[in-house]
C-alpha cells in the first residue's frame, strides 16, 4: 500500500529482483519546477549532496533512500560518495488515463527489467544487485506525471560508490 502525503504532486516506487515489494510515495514541488541539485555545467553531474526536489532526479544521478515511505525531498549526491540509488534509465508512459497502480507497475517492470540488463551487463534474475522504480500515482498523474524511473540499489540494500554501469554483478 502507498502511503501518500499531503501535497500537490506524488511519486511511488516498487522494489523487485527478489525483494519483497515495496511501496514508497514521492512527492515534489513541480514536475519542471526548481529545486534540483548543484550540477556541473560541462557534464550535468551533481557536485555536492543537497535535498532535492523528488521530480528533479535525473539519469546519472545518486540518491540515498529517503527512510520513510512518504517523502517531498530527495538526498542527492555525487555518485562517487556512497549512496543508495543510481538512476540508470526513464522513459514515459503513453496512456491517456491513469491506468491504476498495477498497470503502472507491470509497465515500470517492464521497461526496466531489459534496461537493467542494458545497463548492469547481466539480467536482474542473476544479479546480487537489486532494482527499484519510481512511478506516476493517481495524483501526480493529474498533474502531468507520466515518467518511469528506474534506479539500481547495491544487493541487500547496501550502499555503492561509483556506478554501477557495466558492474555485472
Amino acid at each position: 500500500m502507498v502511503k501518500v502525503m499531503k501535497s500537490n504532486r506524488l511519486r511511488a516506487t516498487a522494489l523487485v529482483g527478489g525483494v519483497a515489494a515495496l511501496g514508497l510515495a514521492l512527492s515534489g514541488c513541480g514536475l519542471l519546477g526548481g529545486g534540483g541539485p548543484d550540477r556541473d555545467p560541462s557534464n550535468g553531474q551533481i557536485t555536492n549532496t543537497a535535498t532535492s526536489d523528488a521530480f528533479q532526479i535525473k539519469v546519472g544521478d545518486c540518491l540515498q533512500d529517503p527512510g520513510t515511505t512518504s517523502v517531498e525531498k530527495v538526498v542527492t549526491l555525487p555518485c562517487s560518495k556512497p549512496h543508495d540509488y543510481e538512476a540508470f534509465d526513464r522513459t514515459e508512459m503513453k496512456d491517456s488515463d491513469y491506468p491504476g497502480e498495477t498497470a503502472a507497475t507491470d509497465q515500470a517492470e517492464a521497461y526496466c527489467k531489459p534496461a537493467f540488463t542494458k545497463f548492469v551487463g547481466i539480467s536482474i534474475d542473476d544479479s546480487t544487485l537489486n532494482m527499484t522504480y519510481f512511478y506516476p500515482t493517481a495524483e501526480s498523474w493529474k498533474q502531468g506525471d507520466r515518467e518511469i524511473l528506474c534506479l539500481v540499489t547495491g544487493k541487500k540494500g547496501e550502499k555503492t560508490t561509483g556506478s554501477l554501469k557495466g558492474a555485472k554483478k
